[in-house]
C-alpha cells in the first residue's frame, strides 16, 4: 500500500512536471484588502462542480460583503461572482446563473487526501512553498508569494487554513491565511487550486 502511494505520487510528479499543476493564485478580494489596508477577507469552501474543473467559495469582507464565487481550476480569475446580499447560499446555488455548475459538497477536507498524500507548507524567504508527501518522498506542489511591509522588513504570518479534495484526489483547493500587522495591516484568506494528474 505504502509503495503504491509513493508510485502514484511520483507518477503525479511526472504529470505535474510535464503539464504543470494548474494553479489559481489570489482571489480579487485579497488584492483589494491590500489597497484598502484594514479590510478582513475570508474565504470558505462550498464544493466542487458536477464537472470537477469548477469549484465555489464564499468570499466575504466588511467592505464588499459576501459573494458566492465560482472558479475554474487553472483559470485566471472568477468565472462567476454572485452577491449574497439578501440571498441565502442555498438560493444562490439554485439560481439560474449558478445551478448549471452543479456545485455540491461531495468532497474530503483536511491536509491528508483520500489517496493518503500529506499536504504541507513552509516559508522560504518571502514565499509559502506547498508540498505533497507520501512515505519518505515529497514534491513541491506550488509557491505562493507572501505579503510584505512597504519597507520589506516584515513578512506576513501565513497558515494553511484547510484543504479540500475531490474523492479521487485529483483536484485540490487550498485556503491559506496571511496576517501582517502595521500601518498597512492585512488579514486575508486566499484560495489556490491544483489539478493532480
Amino acid at each position: 500500500m505504502k509503495h503504491n502511494i509513493v508510485r502514484i505520487l511520483f507518477s503525479l510528479v511526472a504529470c505535474v512536471c510535464l503539464a504543470g499543476a494548474s494553479f489559481v493564485a489570489m482571489t480579487m478580494a485579497p488584492v483589494e484588502a491590500h489597497a484598502q489596508d484594514t479590510d478582513k477577507v475570508t474565504v470558505e469552501f462550498v464544493g466542487f462542480g458536477a464537472i470537477n474543473d469548477f469549484y465555489a467559495v464564499v468570499q466575504g469582507s466588511e467592505l464588499a460583503g459576501k459573494s458566492l464565487v465560482i472558479y475554474q481550476v487553472g483559470g485566471q480569475g472568477p468565472v462567476l461572482v454572485y452577491p449574497l446580499k439578501k440571498v441565502s447560499l442555498q438560493k444562490a446555488l439554485a439560481s439560474k446563473e449558478v445551478a448549471p455548475y452543479g456545485i455540491q459538497a461531495g468532497h474530503a477536507s483536511g491536509l491528508v487526501s483520500p489517496a493518503g498524500w500529506q499536504l504541507g507548507g513552509m516559508v522560504v524567504g518571502e514565499n509559502l512553498q506547498l508540498t505533497l508527501s507520501a512515505g519518505g518522498q515529497s514534491m513541491t506542489l506550488g509557491i505562493s508569494p507572501l505579503f510584505t511591509s512597504a519597507d520589506k522588513k516584515k513578512t506576513a504570518e501565513v497558515k494553511i487554513k484547510d484543504a479540500f479534495w475531490t474523492p479521487d484526489s485529483k483536484k485540490l483547493v487550498i485556503i491559506i491565511n496571511q496576517k501582517l500587522d502595521g500601518d498597512w495591516a492585512i488579514d486575508s484568506d486566499m484560495v489556490m487550486a491544483y489539478t493532480l494528474g
